[in-house]
Parts: C-alpha cells; structure tokens; sequence
C-alpha cells in the first residue's frame, strides 16, 4: 500500500476516487485515527514520475482543505494493512497531540533567493568569495526577518532553513487568519537582487516533530 496522510477520524471527508496509477482511495482506522492509503501493485520508479508526485499531493491538498493532516513523504511503502496499523498504534499518542495542536492552523511557505551583483568570477580568491556567499545571505536574511515583523501575531510561529540558494521560511498561520496573513505581507519590499516567493497554504509539516520511520 501506498500511505497519503493522518488525520482525525471524521465521519465526513470527501476524498478523490482515485489517486497515484488510478488507484482507489481509502482509509484505516486507529483509534481516532484515519489513515489514508490506496493499493500499490507495481515496482515504484527509482525516481519519482511526475505524474506519480502530482496525484499524490492532489489527494494530499483534498483532505487537508477539509481537515488537519499530517502527511507521509512520497513514497511511503507499506507492505501490509496490519504492519500500518501496528505502526500507527505505536504513534497514536503523538500524532493526536499533534493533529489536535494543528486542527485550524497552515503553513505558507516565503523562498527568498538572492542574485549576485555580478557574474561569477572564477579567479576571485576563496576569501572574497566566502565574503561575498555571506553578504548575500545577510541581506536575504534580512528580508525574511521583515516576513516575521510585519506578519505581526497573524502568523503564530516561524521556521526557518538554509537552502543553497537563500533561505527558505516557513510561517503557522490560522486558516481563518490567511487572507490577513497575505495582506500583511504584501507589503514587504524586496530590494533589487532578491526574490521572494510566497506559496501556499500547506499542511503545517515543518511544525510536526514527528519523524515517519
């Protein structure tokens, strides 16, 4: 089986009839949890299809528009209904903790990358060049420090990681506080050479300390 998410159990969650190879949609219940899974019946890909990729967040973004989730990486194989079910027993306690904290919240999420002034210069020496790497993320991570400051309370919590690029962070926000939270930063100004990308809303992932073994 392929494993999609967790959520709480609802009497009430509309999910596709489909999901990755056509596959039927279904779930397991644990407790109060729901699980939901579809039948896997061929060798997965070394690399992801992005076919593969786009049905599994398709299924994702379905049931998270209707409740909190707690997603499991693609692809998540699982051999059998019982070993899930063993697993998910093992969890319960964290997972209930965390959908509950989660119920009403998302996640957006604000990539900032960061352009040189200029081109790459190969003959620069490894001082100048380190001097440089550390202007640039200074200056993306001051942008990212003007996301937090003028999200104000809207956005409950802050995360953030290094990408290879800049700096990509991760803002908690109410569902019914989004269109605030989007106004909000709106007015953020991003100087010449930074790009900021605001995407979202997601399932709060970042903020879930519970690693899927």
């Amino acid at each position: 089986m392929l494993a999609y998410c967790i959520a709480e159990q609802q009497r009430q969650i509309d999910i596709p009839g489909s999901g990755v190879e056509g596959a039927a949609v279904r779930w397991i219940d644990v407790g109060g949890l729901r699980c939901f899974v579809s039948d896997f019946a061929v060798q997965m890909p070394r690399e992801p299809v992005p076919e593969m990729v786009k049905a599994f967040s398709e299924v994702l973004q379905r049931i998270f528009a209707q409740t909190a989730i707690i997603p499991f990486r693609f692809p998540t194989m699982v051999e059998s209904e019982a070993v899930l079910k063993r697993f998910v027993a093992s969890r319960s306690a964290e997972y209930e903790s965390a959908l509950h904290r989660l119920r009403d919240k998302v996640q957006m999420d604000v990539r900032i990358t960061a352009k040189p002034d200029g081109p790459e210069n190969s003959t620069q020496s490894g001082k100048n060049y380190l001097q440089r790497k550390r202007a640039i993320y200074k200056e993306a991570q001051s942008v990212q420090e003007e996301f937090r400051r003028i999200s104000g309370s809207v956005a409950g919590k802050w995360t953030q990681r290094d990408t290879s690029g800049g700096i990509r962070g991760f803002a908690l926000v109410d569902r019914a506080s989004l269109s605030t939270f989007l106004e909000k930063i709106a007015r953020v100004h991003t100087p010449a050479g930074i790009s900021a990308r605001v995407t979202g809303p997601w399932p709060p992932s970042e903020f879930v300390e519970i690693v899927h073994e």
